[in-house]
């Protein structure tokens, strides 16, 4: 089970990038004197924040596409070793042997999922997250568990 991505194959930092191109072309193009609504109220200076958000968002989905880091998860079948990196966050990358891990908790039920990996006593085992697992969570969770048996899926 091996799970790759990178910032080129990442749809986030594109929309970023889109949206800065956006902001950008906006405040480069609209004169600020014009910027004024049917009341006659003007406000000037949002020109400029327009375009310099633009130009900070452009920059941010530009270097992530560019800089292309990867990150992702793998399990050695032989060894029983879930390995996991993460290029961004270096101290996110790391590994454990899948006998420490009796239960592989799933949390979907908000906006943002989460995955915790519990050894027998209920300690939360140091894990990277969802970042560096496919997207379907649950599906990897139950792939995990068909190949260490002594594992439990929990749905939150």
């Amino acid at each position: 089970m091996v799970h790759q991505t990178s910032g080129r194959k990442d749809f986030r930092l594109y929309v970023l990038l889109a949206f800065g191109l956006v902001f950008a072309f906006a405040g480069a193009t609209i004169d600020p004197a014009t910027n004024c609504d049917e009341s006659g109220e003007c406000a000037p200076w949002l020109v400029p924040v327009a375009f310099w958000i633009g130009v900070l968002a452009s920059v941010a989905g530009l270097t992530g596409i560019v800089r292309n880091f990867k990150r992702g998860s793998r399990i050695n079948a032989r060894t029983g070793e879930l390995h996991w990196w993460n290029e961004v966050h270096a101290s996110a990358s790391g590994s454990l042997n899948l006998a420490d891990v009796s239960v592989i908790r799933v949390d979907a039920s908000s906006e943002s999922s989460t995955v915790k990996l519990l050894d027998g006593k209920g300690a939360v085992l140091p894990f990277a997250g969802t970042e560096v697992l496919p997207g379907r969570l649950e599906q990897w969770a139950r792939g995990v568990s068909k190949m260490q048996p002594h594992i439990r899926v929990e749905l939150a």
